[in-house]
């Protein structure tokens, strides 16, 4: 689908949530708003956090003008304007001006200095777009929702982006096993460790047994509370988590179907997928659970060598070993304490969307199977 020029959504009956059918305007505001935000009261235990030691803290300076130029530079001008209607054209055209992109720079230091972020910025616009390759399209679920933003506030979240990129790449807060939403680490890497890791399990005579989980609305179902325990976490300072309370408190979006949109509902919960902070805050988020559970599986009476891979919404629980029960075993006790930190993290996997795959280079390979409900 062009995300670009306008185009009509799938013509759908009704949309099925919960096993109700909705199939008027406001019953369709109604479930996709209660499926997109389902977390919102999801409750999370923070206790874990104690199993991590604090990273020491980072120094953050003023925003310059480079990094501002240096940010819009990489922006399209044809994407799709937020609810302002200012396209990134304009406000390339506005910063040519040495006042005005001192101005914006002022804005953006004001900002983190009061620990505070306007609520012309907190409002956006969520497009529904069709997942592809779906059997059918009458559940939210089958539907991804992708926020617009006013323009000059997804500026500043790009500044602060490249910075919390660099920041917490360079203070070793993130994991090197997590791919996506990072800076040269892309799935491309991800699957070029993977095949590195089965020919040197090859070598050792050994098969690879990999367990891949879906996290179930990721983005929409991060913890606020529980995000600005991770900004502690990985040293930012109090003036920034206290910027990030205020970005992250009464937030509202509209949604859009088709010609119609909705008014504004209030968000509460999760990061919305088109912010550019989002990818970035995801990954932060995420390397606490990971930090935990290499910490855990160390901490067993007999140490289960095993290793995760994640991939933001997915992951891969990998184990090496010459008997596929043994490999299997490994498998279950890693995915169950995962399992466990997600949840206490506000975070759901999708059990059915499991799978097991083993690597092997014998021509008549066994049949293993793994019963994840033991």
């Amino acid at each position: 689908m062009n995300w670009v020029k306008k185009k009509n959504l799938l013509t759908i009956e009704s949309i099925l949530y919960k096993g109700q059918s909705y199939n008027t305007l406001p019953d369709l505001w109604h479930a996709l708003h209660s499926s997109y935000n389902s977390a919102e009261n999801r409750p999370i235990n923070v206790s874990f956090l104690n199993e991590t030691p604090q990273t020491d803290q980072i120094l953050w300076p003023p925003f310059s003008k480079q990094e501002f130029k240096d940010a819009i530079a990489k922006c399209s001008s044809s994407l799709t304007p937020g609810p302002d209607h200012i396209s990134w054209r304009h406000l390339k055209s506005l910063i040519t001006n040495d006042r005005c992109l001192l101005k914006i720079v002022q804005i953006a230091n004001m900002c983190i200095d009061l620990e505070f972020w306007p609520s012309h910025f907190k409002l956006s616009n969520t497009v529904v777009i069709p997942k592809p390759n779906k059997n059918n399209y009458n559940s939210p679920k089958s539907f991804r929702p992708i926020v617009l933003l006013n323009i000059m506030g997804k500026l500043i979240e790009k500044v602060i982006s490249n910075r919390l990129q660099f920041h917490l790449s360079a203070n070793g807060y993130l994991d090197s096993h997590q791919f996506g939403s990072i800076r040269q680490q892309s799935t491309t890497d991800a699957g070029i460790y993977l095949t590195h890791l089965i020919r040197a399990g090859w070598l050792r005579q050994c098969h690879t047994s990999v367990l891949a989980f879906d996290i179930a609305q990721f983005f929409s179902s991060l913890n606020h509370q529980f995000l600005s325990l991770c900004l502690k976490k990985a040293g930012l300072n109090t003036n920034i988590v206290w910027f990030f309370n205020s970005y992250h408190s009464n937030r509202s979006t509209s949604y859009s179907w088709n010609s119609f949109t909705s008014s504004p509902f209030n968000v509460n919960v999760g990061v919305g997928q088109g912010s550019a902070l989002s990818p970035i805050l995801s990954a932060l988020y995420l390397a606490l659970i990971i930090k935990t559970f290499k910490k855990r599986i160390k901490n067993l009476n007999k140490e289960i060598p095993t290793d995760i891979l994640s991939f933001v919404d997915n992951g891969l629980l990998i184990s090496q070993e010459k008997s596929y029960s043994l490999s299997n075993s490994f498998l279950l006790c890693s995915y169950n304490i995962i399992s466990k930190i997600l949840i206490d993290a506000g975070l759901i996997m999708e059990h059915n969307k499991t799978e097991v795959f083993h690597f092997t280079r014998t021509w008549h390979p066994p049949n293993p199977s793994i019963n994840l409900t033991s």
